[in-house]
């Protein structure tokens, strides 16, 4: 069956924002809910910054922060997918995370010399979603020595992209399909554009079902690719309305005039705050999956400074503490508008259904917040990683020095 889908995009190398929505984009693909994850890691990037062998990265956070630079150089971040039917993917043995790194590595240069970028300057990343209905790989690719920013690059070449990723994937098929339409002197070297078409609709005659299915959930990457945090599918399966109502309730019992700060709560009104963002947190996994993300990486760097292995949960719960916090405070801030907007519209009378907008839109902002505080700290982390030379810095050396010396192991 040839039923192949191929997709592609780039922010704006001008925009503002494109460095950050670069950034997420990777974490997104190399994190997300259905990512098949390298083994013994939390992620799933893979790929080719350089020439050379397959990496499977250590952190997607190297990656992603190379992206984000390039991006302020204005440096166009191509953002594919390649996706297939489940039918497709066993045909062609795309079972496993190893089978797509190959099937990738193997097609790469297309991606690449259909937009203009040379095999010796091309640096390139994927992660595979082994999504049930549309098994598919994300690939994001760029020219580490691009001269000139590009601001549109024509539909065609997707298309171009797509038949070349076809004459190559179903090269068998397509001879098979020439002999029994008694095609003579049949060479592949002949294989035509005009000619995969041909075959490719044939197939969809063939299979119109799986072609139509695949189609339709295809187009809906375009969505999670160009959003920076897709809330649907965070949310997907998710009863929001306990949370909703409880976030209108604290609303009535906040204080309605001065300022709102967690800090300067009654302490009634604090401990339910303090329940509603412990229940985010239970209750949206994406939500705890970031926090706990920021954690590690907050006694990560601790631990640069602190040898002490029996200290890590202590920063770690600090971490948490720290960003319940914000959580808390954000909280208070929307409600606040909340309060204002009730106060000028005479005790408006709030629909289930704006309750539900606005509940998405507050975890949106929080999610928003806390990705923003996860991407920061990463890059904190890395560039202290850099900046020590040796695995600890002279002041943990120090206190393990110590320690080992107590106990009669120092020299």
């Amino acid at each position: 069956m040839s039923i192949l889908m191929y997709k592609q995009r780039f922010k704006p190398p001008n925009f503002n924002k494109t460095p950050k929505c670069n950034y997420a984009h990777i974490r997104y693909i190399a994190t997300r809910p259905g990512a098949s994850k390298n083994e013994g890691m939390s992620h799933g990037l893979f790929g080719k910054l350089q020439p050379g062998n397959l990496t499977e990265f250590e952190t997607w956070q190297e990656v992603a922060k190379e992206v984000r630079e390039l991006s302020y150089k204005k440096v166009n971040i191509f953002r594919s997918v390649i996706s297939l039917t489940p039918e497709t993917a066993a045909e062609l043995g795309l079972k496993d995370h190893n089978a797509w790194e190959n099937y990738i590595e193997k097609h790469i240069n297309t991606l690449a010399s259909k937009n203009g970028i040379s095999r010796k300057n091309l640096s390139w990343v994927c992660a595979h979603h082994n999504e049930p209905s549309h098994p598919h790989i994300h690939v994001v690719f760029w020219d580490k020595n691009q001269k000139t920013m590009k601001n549109f690059v024509s539909p065609k070449v997707a298309d171009s992209i797509r038949i070349q990723l076809i004459k190559e994937t179903f090269a068998e098929k397509i001879a098979d399909y020439c002999r029994a339409k008694e095609k003579q002197k049949f060479e592949m070297k002949e294989v035509t554009d005009d000619l995969v078409k041909d075959f490719d609709d044939y197939m969809k005659t063939i299979y119109p079902k799986e072609y139509k299915k695949l189609k339709e959930v295809a187009g809906k990457i375009d969505d999670e690719e160009l959003k920076d945090i897709p809330i649907d599918s965070v949310l997907k399966g998710i009863d929001l309305s306990p949370i909703s109502i409880r976030l209108f309730q604290l609303k009535d019992i906040l204080p309605k005039k001065g300022r709102l700060y967690y800090q300067l709560l009654p302490e009634d009104a604090k401990e339910r705050v303090d329940r509603l963002v412990e229940d985010l947190k239970q209750g949206i996994p994406h939500i705890k999956q970031l926090i706990d993300e920021y954690a590690d990486t907050k006694s990560k760097i601790a631990m640069l400074y602190d040898a002490d292995p029996e200290n890590v949960e202590r920063h770690k719960g600090k971490a948490i503490k720290e960003m319940d916090k914000l959580i808390a405070n954000r909280l208070i801030v929307v409600i606040k508008t909340l309060v204002n907007k009730e106060f000028e519209l005479s005790k408006l009378e709030y629909s289930k259904e704006y309750k539900s907008y606005k509940t998405q839109q507050i975890i949106c902002e929080i999610l928003v917040m806390i990705e923003q505080n996860v991407d920061d700290l990463n890059t904190d982390y890395i560039d202290r990683q850099k900046a020590e030379s040796t695995e600890l810095s002279k002041r943990a050396k120090k206190e393990l020095y110590l320690r080992n010396r107590d106990k009669g192991m120092g020299k």
